[in-house]
């Protein structure tokens, strides 16, 4: 299940690939979408969750998953294509699924493997610098 949901964003790839085309936009885009999953899941899942492994399940899944959606505002704030109420419900959703993984396979290997993915998939550099034709997608 975390997987599929880190395969979401192919079509966002398929349209806007083409933002790709100089190395000074792969370059770090490969390297955001290889790093940043280990970073934000040994945190959001690793360490936050198991800070509060002593409280409820679902509280704890929750809290984290609406942590994680918060901090993605953020990223919003200057983005065109990052912005807006499906930012924060997509994340939120990704944050209650990839918790729930890491709950059931005490592991955060599938939630570091779809968290590349939607990184990857949503040409994460592009899209934190803005580079969207207007109105295209």
């Amino acid at each position: 299940m975390a997987i599929l949901f880190g395969l979401i964003p192919i079509p966002l790839f398929i349209f806007h690939s083409h933002t790709l085309s100089a190395w000074q936009i792969w370059l770090p885009w490969i390297l955001l979408a290889l790093i940043n999953p280990w970073i934000e899941e040994f945190y959001w899942r690793g360490l936050i969750l198991d800070s509060t492994a002593h409280w409820n399940k679902w509280i704890a899944v929750f809290y984290s998953s609406a942590l994680f959606a918060i901090n993605h505002i953020a990223f919003g704030l200057s983005s065109e294509l990052n912005n807006g109420p499906e930012v924060v419900i997509s994340t939120f959703l990704m944050g209650l699924i990839w918790a729930l993984v890491y709950f059931k396979t005490k592991s955060l290997r599938w939630v570091i493997l779809a968290h590349f993915l939607v990184d990857f998939f949503g040409l994460s550099a592009p899209a934190f610098l803005d580079l969207w034709e207007k109105g295209s997608w």
